[in-house]
């Protein structure tokens, strides 16, 4: 495979690419690596996200150092969340449209159905990877080499890709799907941006996964759904920490179940016949009873760590106070610096990264 990171400025891909990192592996091992920027303000470099490079989008030279790699190895291209990498790469030529793409979060995922999280930073934390996240490229996809290695996934699945010219055929046939799929049973999306897809497609193919569409972010939103340009509604889900894919990824997911290059859809639900099974969590015997706090956990998943902590660790109280220092145990989100965090060491609580507890229950 070959491991690939880029940098951009922001979701729409007129924001241009300003670092690409490329990592050939062959029988897990690295055997090339190739980072391909200009660098335009030294001292801006360490910010990360791009600052400090220049826009290589249009490149000639660098866009053929690319090339030479995929030419030479003509391996899929892996990365963490790639219908967002492969955006930007095939919009400006960089990479064939036909080029076979996998998602390693998907990958992980079918390793490890039981995460809180899937991004890079929480993976790095969850298999105990003693390296920082920086959002530079070449850091970036070393780190995702690491997680792999760690997560190592079996089940890879191809990405999914539509062609806007197949757009119409795509839309009057789809209007005709019958049949249900638990996908994404039970989760509120909300769609915003604008999008080759039409939402009112879009909305339909959620409604008939299980899901339920609302029109604006709120704590109780699993997922949003980015087109182009997305605005206030993403400032949001990233202030509550909900969920954010694009429409690439939306359509890569329900692509399991439905055909979108025929979609002479007759589509059968196997998971909606299956009864749902309760999933058991390793125990914590020395919580059972205790008072946990979870105030600086997202919101979107306090709710799940709550249900795992009562019924099945039976602990004694919930407590989702910012200044709750009366407990036995904070969890609290990996990243951030919280003030209740240090007091509570102050006071010799006991103090609990999401990951650490993520492995406890799984029992790692």
């Amino acid at each position: 495979m070959i491991l690939l990171d880029i940098e951009t400025m922001d979701f729409g891909v007129e924001s241009g690419i300003y670092e690409v990192a490329l990592m050939v592996i062959e029988n897990g091992e690295v055997v090339s690596t190739k980072h391909i920027a200009k660098v335009e303000d030294k001292t801006l470099i360490h910010l990360g996200m791009g600052e400090g490079y220049a826009d290589i989008s249009e490149d000639a030279s660098k866009k053929d150092q690319f090339r030479s790699i995929i030419d030479r190895y003509n391996y899929p291209v892996v990365a963490h969340n790639v219908s967002f990498d492969r955006k930007f790469l095939v919009h400006y030529g960089w990479l064939d449209e036909d080029h076979k793409c996998y998602d390693s979060i998907r990958a992980i995922k079918y390793a490890n159905s039981d995460l809180f999280s899937y991004s890079l930073e929480y993976l790095l934390s969850f298999y105990n990877i003693d390296r920082p996240l920086t959002h530079a490229a070449l850091d970036d996809v070393k780190a995702l080499y690491e997680v792999i290695l760690k997560a190592n996934p079996t089940l890879w699945v191809p990405l999914y890709k539509v062609a806007p010219s197949k757009l119409k055929n795509f839309v009057e046939l789809t209007a005709n799907v019958e049949g249900q799929s638990t996908i994404f049973q039970e989760k509120r999306i909300v769609f915003t941006g604008a999008s080759p897809f039409p939402r009112v497609l879009m909305k339909e193919i959620a409604t008939k996964c299980g899901a339920v569409v609302t029109g604006s972010v709120s704590s109780k939103t699993d997922l949003l759904v980015c087109g182009e340009n997305p605005g206030s509604k993403l400032d949001k889900a990233r202030e509550l920490g909900v969920d954010i894919q694009t429409d690439e990824w939306f359509i890569d997911a329900v692509s399991k179940d439905l055909d979108l290059e025929k979609v002479s859809v007759t589509r059968q639900s196997i998971a909606a016949t299956n009864e749902k099974q309760e999933k058991v969590f390793a125990d914590i015997s020395e919580w059972k009873g205790k008072s946990i706090n979870i105030a600086l956990l997202p919101v979107r998943i306090q709710s799940k760590v709550e249900e795992i902590l009562i019924r099945q660790i039976k602990v004694g109280k919930i407590n989702k106070g910012t200044n709750g220092y009366k407990v036995d145990v904070i969890i609290h989100s990996d990243d951030g610096d919280y003030a209740l965090v240090k007091k509570a060491e102050e006071l010799l609580i006991e103090t609990v990264p999401l990951s650490k507890f993520n492995r406890m229950i799984l029992g790692y």
